[in-house]
């Protein structure tokens, strides 16, 4: 293989003006042979055509040079998206001042094309905080670059901080390089559990020249939970409509004869058993009645409050030894909806308690979320599958509304309540949590 004879501008410079002025110098030593011209007068001529030749040339050559290392100077200067340096030429017109103009044109239509992928770069990562389903973007390392506050809330700790940890480190595993086009991205939830209730995808994009991988993870849990909450309420719908329109004449009937036998004077235990029936009638209306509303759409008024005063307020209701931690801070919730919640998790912790066995409610917040956690110290959750489901009870006396009910005012806050066994000890837990909203 032969090697290829470098060629440049220099070399083809000089080559010209190196023959041009052999022949100049060839010229005059004819013409002083032809003349006889003595040596004196033929080092004179050679100096006075020699000297302000090499200048001359070396003047050109400096005069096209210079304008073509400036601009290979811009252009590189382009390449590293650096819009600042501008060519200036020494010509006002001609080829150099066409070309220099072209170069400042494009380097001026590609600053205004980056500063509009940069601002729509920008956009989408705004866009992506605003969302309520958890989305974060990672590197081509798998370290995470970007999220969301739901994004935050999935993996318990506020994505701020943790800003380019690696995606194991967060409850991801991540498996590929989307440098190399041949090469496939694998992404998957680590905990089977949460895997179950959490749909992952992803997918890559360029953005400010990086690689990089958004994963979206979906509830499917939130989507079934939906679709469980309006068959249920219509069931709920029908079934108390059917009842309801059976039992009000029982009750109605059964009353108005409890009060023509009292006019008589009739059998007191017919009397007793149509009070029974009555009672009965009335009970069961109210109990479908409140399966009916289990499901309604409540009024929420969002606005700032104390959580500690709240919590020392609920727990003021309770004959037991109830312990508060934490909670000195604002959180923005429903001051109705969220004290009801507290008043039946508190209720539920006391009932699977152990006698004169402490419940522990503790409270924390951070630039990202708000968390309440309820403990008990009881035989922890038999079932956990089963709880939110209405009608299903652990209770002797447990109608099956009370966690329904909760869950339902907890996501029409923008939150999400949660049963658990506790992990290192007996017992179980309640968490709710809510997205930190600014004021």
């Amino acid at each position: 293989m032969t090697k290829q004879r470098q060629r440049s501008f220099e070399k083809l410079f000089n080559h010209f003006f190196g023959v041009s002025l052999a022949l100049i110098l060839v010229f005059l030593a004819v013409i002083a042979y032809l003349i006889n011209a003595s040596i004196l007068a033929i080092i004179t001529a050679v100096l006075a055509v020699v000297v302000p030749y090499f200048f001359y040339a070396s003047l050109v050559k400096n005069a096209i040079k210079t304008p073509l290392q400036g601009l290979s100077a811009s252009l590189e200067a382009v390449r590293h998206e650096d819009y600042s340096l501008r060519p200036h030429p020494k010509f006002n017109s001609g080829v150099f001042k066409l070309l220099s103009d072209e170069v400042h044109l494009i380097a001026e239509d590609l600053r205004i094309r980056k500063l509009h992928y940069d601002q729509q770069a920008v956009l989408v990562l705004n866009l992506i905080e605003q969302l309520a389903t958890p989305i974060a973007v990672f590197d081509q390392d798998g370290r995470l670059n970007h999220a969301n506050d739901a994004f935050s809330i999935w993996c318990s700790r506020p994505w701020r901080q943790a800003k380019l940890l690696s995606a194991d480190l967060l409850g991801l595993a991540y498996d590929g390089n989307n440098s190399h086009v041949s090469v496939k991205t694998s992404w998957k939830i680590k905990d089977k559990d949460t895997a179950a209730q959490w749909q992952l995808r992803h997918s890559g994009f360029s953005m400010l020249g990086e690689s990089y991988e958004l994963v979206v993870l979906t509830n499917i849990e939130k989507v079934v939970n939906e679709t469980e909450r309006l068959a249920w309420q219509k069931m709920t719908r029908v079934l108390s409509h059917e009842i309801n329109n059976s039992l009000s004449p029982i009750k109605s009937l059964a009353q108005s004869l409890v009060e023509v036998l009292s006019q008589q004077s009739g059998d007191k235990s017919a009397i007793e058993a149509l009070q029974v029936i009555a009672s009965r009638s009335d009970s069961l209306m109210q109990f479908v009645n409140r399966y009916a509303s289990l499901n309604q759409q409540f009024e929420v008024n969002i606005e700032p409050l104390q959580l500690s005063g709240l919590l020392d307020k609920v727990t003021a209701l309770f004959d037991h030894n109830v312990i508060t931690q934490g909670g000195d801070f604002i959180v923005r919730a429903d001051i109705v909806l969220l004290e009801q919640v507290l008043i039946n998790l508190i209720k539920n912790a006391i009932e699977a308690s152990p006698r004169n066995s402490p419940v522990n409610i503790s409270a924390s917040q951070d630039d990202q979320m708000t968390e309440i956690l309820i403990e008990d110290n009881g035989s922890g959750i038999a079932n956990p599958d089963n709880l939110f489901v209405p009608f299903y009870t652990t209770k002797d006396k447990g109608k099956g509304i009370g966690l329904a009910l909760s869950r339902n005012m907890v996501e029409q806050q923008g939150g999400r309540l949660t049963l658990q066994n506790k992990e290192h000890e007996q017992g179980a837990q309640a968490v709710i949590r809510f997205a930190k909203v600014s004021a």
